[in-house]
């Protein structure tokens, strides 16, 4: 007696720990799961890498369980017609246009058929990561180019110095944006009008400077731009310049990743 006494105690607090750490009760989510990459490294991952071996079993379960990617370029063209979502859509995305993606991701990704953009900081072109004090290669302006014109691969802008628009004038936006651009266009590297914002800033507290970078990014013509926010993006959306994406860590578990595609989140408060 005493037994079930605690045993129907302790379920609560079990479902109520599950539910926090993992996301148990919290049901899948319909919408576009837009994912977040770094870095598709061999080695240890961590949280802004995983390996060639892990990249290849998450397409795996998304070929196995019917997702088709998408770049943006085309959900521009259903927006704009009203298209209705495919129920299993899904944008892959990878920040930082290192040149592991080209060795280690790019095959993969042709193996299983899989589109994906890649987010470029355009002063950083054949350089490293400087940003992060790193040694990572970013892609040169040659392979940049060559990846643009496969039919796997979409390019999009991650500012010109990796800044955070969370902490930029409206003018120092303007002049970022007008940076990349003309440097993309000097190289001849295509590429789609959509922004994935450095570190996931921008001023999303400031009403008044946030109005002022959306009416900027409409007289632009930019496209789309892209927050973190770790959550399922409802259609048809709602804002395009405040798109979230889900973090893809390599130090999550499998069972982690593929909470996080059903569900956005696999913690709750995440």
């Amino acid at each position: 007696m005493i037994f079930f006494t605690i045993l129907i105690t302790l379920i609560p607090l079990v479902v109520v720990f599950l539910t926090i750490q993992y996301g148990f009760l919290i049901p899948p989510k319909n919408g576009l799961p837009v994912l977040m990459y770094h870095k598709v490294l061999p080695g240890s991952p961590d949280g802004l890498t995983v390996t060639p071996e892990q990249f290849d079993l998450h397409l795996t379960y998304l070929r196995h369980h019917g997702y088709q990617s998408m770049s943006f370029k085309t959900l521009k063209s259903m927006m704009k017609d009203g298209a209705p979502l495919p129920k299993k859509a899904i944008i892959l995305t990878f920040d930082d246009a290192y040149d592991n993606f080209r060795i280690y991701a790019l095959p993969v990704l042709k193996k299983h058929r899989f589109t994906a953009t890649v987010f470029v900081p355009v002063g950083f072109i054949g350089k490293t990561n400087i940003w992060d004090k790193g040694n990572d290669p970013i892609m040169t302006a040659d392979d940049l180019k060559h990846i643009a014109f496969d039919e796997n691969i979409e390019i999009g802008l991650h500012s010109f110095l990796h800044q955070n628009y969370g902490e930029l004038a409206p003018h120092e936006m303007k002049d970022d944006l007008n940076n990349c651009d003309n440097t993309l266009r000097q190289y001849g590297i295509p590429f789609s009008r959509v922004l994935a914002y450095p570190y996931g800033g921008y001023p999303k507290r400031n009403p008044i400077l946030k109005a002022q970078m959306i009416s900027f990014f409409q007289q632009a013509r930019l496209d789309f731009a892209l927050r973190i926010g770790n959550n399922i993006n409802s259609w048809p959306i709602r804002n395009p310049y405040e798109i979230k994406r889900i973090d893809i860590k390599g130090n999550d578990s499998f069972f982690i990743f593929k909470t996080k595609v059903l569900k956005g989140r696999a913690k709750l408060f995440s």
